[in-house]
């Protein structure tokens, strides 16, 4: 079976190779803590998590909504640009990859509250 793939977000620029440097989140406090609960709720409903370079894979139940999870990543690109998301459907099976660049897999890992 073919698969499906959908780049929802990529980060594309002169300063591609290092977006960490000089990237802060606009949300406030209270903000941030809503949005890592959301991020740790998705990672507990994940049928599981692997490790890649820059980040991580994480799979999605067949019924988990691809529209929350599409919205969540948008939300989260606007305020963290430095984050690159790739969505990837292949019938009942979905992924969801995150990475913020090659050694830089500590920030994804803060993003859903992997240790």
């Amino acid at each position: 079976m073919a698969v499906t793939a959908v780049k929802l977000i990529e980060i594309v620029g002169p300063d591609a190779e290092d977006r960490l440097i000089g990237a802060a989140c606009t949300l406030d406090a209270a903000e941030m803590a809503a949005r890592l609960r959301e991020w740790a709720a998705l990672r507990d409903r994940s049928t599981g998590i692997r490790s890649i370079t820059g980040g991580v894979t994480v799979g999605l139940d067949a019924a988990q909504s691809i529209g929350e999870v599409a919205d969540l990543v948008v939300r989260e690109s606007e305020c963290c640009p430095f984050y690159t998301f790739l969505l990837r459907v292949d019938g009942r099976t979905r992924e969801l990859e995150v990475t913020a660049g090659a050694g830089r897999e500590t920030a994804v890992h803060a993003l859903l509250g992997i240790s």
